[in-house]
Order: C-alpha cells, then sequence, then structure tokens
C-alpha cells in the first residue's frame, strides 16, 4: 500500500500536535510543580518557625509543670 503525499502530510500535521500538546502540558506541569513547590517551602518555614518558638516554650511550660507537680506532691505527703 503506497501512502500519498496527503497521508504523509497528516502524518507529520498529527506528530506536531502531538509534540505541540505534551510541551503545552509539561509547561503547564512546571507552573503547578514551580507553585506546589513554593507553597509547601513557605509551609515548612512557617512550620519550622512555630517549631524555633513552641519547642522552648513547651519545654518551659514542661518543666514549670514539673516544679508545680513535684511542690503539691511534696506538700500532701507533708500533712
Amino acid at each position: 500500500m503506497e501512502r500519498t503525499l496527503r497521508d504523509i502530510l497528516e502524518w507529520v500535521v498529527l506528530g506536531l500536535l502531538v509534540v505541540v500538546g505534551v510541551l503545552l502540558a509539561l509547561w503547564v506541569g512546571g507552573w503547578v510543580f514551580t507553585f506546589l513547590g513554593k507553597v509547601l517551602l513557605a509551609l515548612s518555614g512557617l512550620i519550622w518557625t512555630l517549631l524555633t518558638y513552641a519547642i522552648p516554650v513547651l519545654i518551659v511550660a514542661a518543666i514549670g509543670y514539673g516544679v508545680v507537680y513535684f511542690l503539691q506532691k511534696r506538700s500532701s505527703s507533708a500533712s
């Protein structure tokens, strides 16, 4: 079966359309992943900031709780 010039041109145009579609999908995917990366980077920065301030506060609160618990246990056993 012999292909005509029209058949060959149709296949070339179809191939170019597929290539353009794939490149467009990759371009849009790049934008989406870039945006998602910035969102996740901001979220990790927020979590890091919260942990930077929350962990010392939690340590101080735990020490304060331990002191109060120890003093209450000591005063109840002295009675």
